[in-house]
């Protein structure tokens, strides 16, 4: 045997370099199955799509360059081989997660020669990137493949385009499923207006002749924003009946609430409204359990959301007493921050940017103009432009940069919004038009407020005047600079004492509105929610400002989609346009769209989380024009 080893070496390396030479360079080493099992993992319903790309189309590098993406060479990897970087998917191999058999992207092997390592990367087109968004795609080798391929995932917030330079963060590295298609998820650490993801093909000892690379696919690459913090396309327009959701477990008032990520946040004083240092917690579709208590308790305060943390401002041992305290909320710690310019309770605070938290009105006893401002990154408090009419237990939101004030003690109706300047401390106030109460309520007092995407919602509060508790949700549209709907049928009625327990979300692309708690004469321990009935509003968006020659429908994309697509349209002309979409049987399923458009170019998006995977059918109509087409929800 040892005078024939030569001889089986020499024959393994003519094996070898015949593969070489033979070798398809956008194949795979091995024989497979071409399986097409899939692994399906939908989105939270929480989320909603950001960026996508289905990879249906072509995947060749002029066509990803078009598309926005960065397909390059890594400063690891060795000599060129006769394989591009990034390519069309081989249906040979193994056929794509959804859409065409080769509707994905590959890479292999023959990227490189010999054993030299393999570093590509697949940097993605400009994305506006949140913390605690997430890179979702889906990846494969060939089934039972022996040879351990791996990528890597890289977040640039800057928005570079250099493969392994200093701005790109790992977020994470696995090995390739060998076992079918395998959904991969990372989260965005840091937020980035431009920045971009990178998916890395990263292989040591790759190669024709190395141990350690096959052949890879990515298909389905997304980026899911954590609704919380992203805009919706839709509004809810009723409260859902009683009991929709679960009670909180015990009444309370002087309460506080704020969602970070999935999870509502309550701090709750007693059923008196007694100082407590009670925290309780709800996740969608979950119930109330009990979080980690605020170091001492407190009446009064706000609790707020911002860069992956919570922030408990004001309040104090009482309602009426105040305090200059600010607690940081993270990893089950509560940590004392730098102390506020001004003792406060019953006061109001909003979000600027997870950067900027504004302080506006309190303290309990004069309710003044003051806003006072804390820049979280510094750990450093200033002061910015008073408004108009002191006040305190007001209604308050923040969409964009401008900051809502409404109502509150001492009972009125007056409305401010204030355009935040360049720099926190310069804010530009107007006067809007008041809240449209009956003129026999000369104002609302302890009323609560939220400002979501493109709508700011008042909520209840105590009537100055005829007395007793309003039962009325009045909402701005912030586009239209108007108020223009007002929701009535809150269970139970009227409720008061809720200035700062109002808090917001986007749940399946649709703005809901939370209540924990409240008073009606007595604390409650109801949990109601503005999240039912048919929308007040649809993601309708201008694409451009050209005025196109003639209505087309577009087909929807991605297509087949799960669960949210976008319907592009074009109108010539003005008038009133109908975008309803219909089940297989005909039945209509929702009305997108059905009001007067100027002419233009409008893309919508359609969510459909609550409907069954199936054929599905749009239809436009327009004047004269009509038109229908099919589109493919596939879960």
């Amino acid at each position: 045997m040892k005078k024939l080893f030569p001889f089986l070496g020499l024959f393994s390396v003519a094996v070898l370099f015949f593969g070489l030479i033979y070798s398809d360079p956008f194949g795979a080493r091995t024989n497979n199955t071409n399986s097409n099992d899939i692994n399906v993992v939908n989105p939270p319903s929480n989320n909603i799509v950001k960026f996508v790309d289905d990879m249906n189309g072509a995947n060749d590098t002029i066509a990803l360059r078009t598309r926005g993406w960065k397909p390059k060479r890594g400063p690891l990897s060795g000599p060129a081989g006769t394989s591009p970087n990034w390519f069309q998917g081989n249906s040979t191999v193994f056929n794509a997660f959804e859409g065409p058999a080769t509707g994905y992207v590959a890479a292999n092997f023959n990227n490189v020669t010999g054993a030299n390592t393999i570093d590509l990367w697949l940097i993605s087109p400009s994305v506006n990137g949140a913390p605690g968004d997430t890179i979702s795609f889906y990846s494969r080798s060939p089934d039972g493949s022996t040879f351990p391929d791996s990528i890597r995932v890289y977040w640039a917030s800057n928005g570079d385009t250099v493969p392994g330079s200093g701005s790109f963060v790992e977020l994470g590295k696995f090995k390739v499923s060998t076992a079918g298609w395998q959904e991969r998820r990372f989260t965005l650490p840091s937020g980035g207006a431009a920045g971009r993801f990178a998916i890395n093909y990263r292989v040591a000892n790759g190669g024709p002749s190395g141990l350690n690379s096959d052949f890879i696919g990515v298909d389905l690459i997304r980026l899911l924003g954590p609704a919380g913090s992203s805009a919706p396309n839709y509004y809810s327009s009723s409260w859902c009946p009683a009991n929709t959701y679960p009670s909180l477990p015990a009444a309370t008032f002087y309460q506080c609430s704020a969602w970070l990520g999935d999870t509502l946040y309550a701090q709750v004083p007693s059923s008196t409204g007694a100082a407590a240092n009670t925290i309780m917690r709800y996740t969608l579709g979950g119930t109330w359990t009990a979080g980690v208590p605020l170091p001492v308790v407190k009446a009064g305060g706000t609790l707020t959301a911002a860069n992956g943390k919570l922030y408990y401002i004001g309040g104090g041992s009482s309602v009426t007493v105040g305090s200059t305290d600010i607690y940081e909320y993270s990893a089950g710690v509560w940590t004392l921050k730098a102390p506020m310019p001004l003792a406060v309770s019953g006061h109001a605070t909003v979000n600027w940017g997870d950067s900027v938290l504004f302080v506006t009105g309190g303290p309990w006893a004069s309710g003044t103009t003051t806003v006072n401002f804390y820049r979280i990154g510094s750990n450093t408090w200033g002061t910015s432009t008073p408004f108009a009419t002191g006040r305190r237990s007001h209604a308050a939101g923040l969409s964009g940069n401008k900051i809502y004030i409404a109502g509150g003690f001492p009972f009125t109706k007056s409305f401010q919004i204030g355009t935040i300047g360049s720099n926190a401390s310069t804010i530009t106030w107007a006067a809007g038009p008041d809240i449209p109460v009956p003129a026999s309520i000369t104002g609302l007092s302890r009323l609560g407020g939220f400002a979501i995407g493109n709508a700011f919602y008042t909520v209840g509060g105590e009537r100055g005047g005829p007395g007793g508790y309003h039962d009325s949700v009045h909402v701005w549209s912030i586009s239209g600079n108007a108020w223009f709907k007002v929701i009535s049928g809150k269970p139970g009625g009227g409720m008061s004492n809720i200035f700062a327990a109002v808090s917001g979300r986007v749940v399946n692309d649709t703005a809901k509105i939370f209540l924990p708690g409240g008073y009606t004469g007595v604390g409650s321990s109801n949990f109601d929610v503005i999240g039912c009935g048919p929308n007040i509003f649809t993601g309708l968006t201008p694409i451009n400002s050209e005025i196109p020659n003639n209505f087309s429908l577009s087909q929807n994309y991605p297509n087949p989609f799960n669960p949210v697509t976008n319907i592009k349209f074009s109108m010539p002309a003005a008038g009133l346009v109908k975008l309803v979409v219909f089940d297989i049987l005909g039945r209509e399923v929702t009305t997108l769209l059905n009001e007067v458009k100027p002419a233009g170019n409008y893309l919508v998006d359609f969510d459909a989380s609550a409907l069954s995977s199936g054929v599905y059918f749009y239809r436009l109509e327009s004047g004269s024009f009509a038109e229908t087409k099919k589109m493919l929800l596939v879960k």
